[in-house]
This record gives C-alpha cells, sequence and structure tokens, in this order.
C-alpha cells in the first residue's frame, strides 16, 4: 500500500473539478464549507453524494441535520470559495448574501446553480464521511457566468466553452 499523502494530492490534483460550497442549517445557524467534489449518483431517484472530512465542524452539521445544499460557484465567486476553505466557521456567513432553500438551508447568492438534498445515507470513509443524499430541490440560478474551476492546487479559467 502506498502512504505518501503529499504524492496522492498532487497526482490527485492533476484532475480538474468545479468548486462548490455545502451549507447547510442547524440550530437556527448556517454551516458551510468550500468542496472540489460531489457526485451524481443516479437519475432515478435523483442522487448524489459528497465526502466530507470528519474533523470539520460542518460534518457535524450536516450530519445533525440531515439535509445540505451545493452551491455550484461561478468563476466571480472565487473569494468566497477561499473564505469557506479557510476563515473560521463562525465568520464565513458574515462575507456572503444568501437566500433559503425550501428546506431551510442558505443559499449562496451569485452562485451558478444549487442543489437540495436530504441525506439518505452515509458511510464511513477513511478520514471523511460519504453522504448520500436524495435531490429535493434544485435550480440554475446564472447562465451566462461560467463555472470556479480547480486544477494543481490553484484556480484556472476556462478558456473556451464548447457546446453539443
Amino acid at each position: 500500500m502506498i502512504e505518501n499523502n503529499i504524492l496522492f494530492r498532487e497526482v490527485l490534483g492533476n484532475f480538474a473539478t468545479g468548486v462548490a460550497i455545502v451549507t447547510t442549517k442547524c440550530d437556527d445557524c448556517y454551516y458551510g464549507l468550500t468542496i472540489n467534489s460531489f457526485t451524481s449518483v443516479s437519475l432515478n431517484p435523483m442522487l448524489i453524494q459528497i465526502n466530507i472530512a470528519k474533523h470539520t465542524t460542518s460534518h457535524e452539521y450536516i450530519s445533525e441535520s440531515g439535509r445540505f445544499v451545493v452551491n455550484i460557484l461561478a468563476e466571480d465567486q472565487k473569494l468566497i470559495s477561499t473564505i469557506f476553505a479557510g476563515a473560521p466557521p463562525a465568520e464565513r456567513f458574515q462575507h456572503v448574501t444568501t437566500s433559503e432553500s425550501s428546506g431551510g438551508c442558505p443559499v449562496i447568492d451569485g452562485s451558478l446553480a444549487f442543489i437540495e438534498v436530504v441525506v439518505t445515507e452515509r458511510y464511513d470513509a477513511g478520514d471523511h464521511t460519504i453522504f448520500l443524499g436524495e435531490v429535493v430541490e434544485m435550480q440554475t440560478l446564472r447562465d451566462e457566468a461560467r463555472p470556479l474551476m480547480y486544477f494543481r492546487g490553484k484556480y484556472v479559467r476556462m478558456e473556451n466553452e464548447e457546446r453539443s
């Protein structure tokens, strides 16, 4: 078994990803963190999964609330992504404006789209938990904006966009 975490992160950094912020509401407070991975699992029923480190505050509150929103970020939301990745949890929502999903989770204004999910399963996965959930609400918010992208440890611009 390979046990080189630095090399592992370096190799995985070669996979370009979009950037999102996962948010939840618990005890009338908002919680959230930046992620660069979530996965569509099934179309029928509509299921997605996120993988959250167990040591994060958001992990605890996603577990407790049983629902979350994936806010898919636009290219002009790099600062918000950085704040949600590194600022103390209590300060993160001071830097954004939000509305609420039908289930009460924060939706970050200016995001490309959001997906609200009710957690249906949790799986232990090393230092993370895989949260599998059913989509209960979703909406595209900005058609004209480009996505925020991450590659090799940095934010990158999408040079051109091909549509088929």
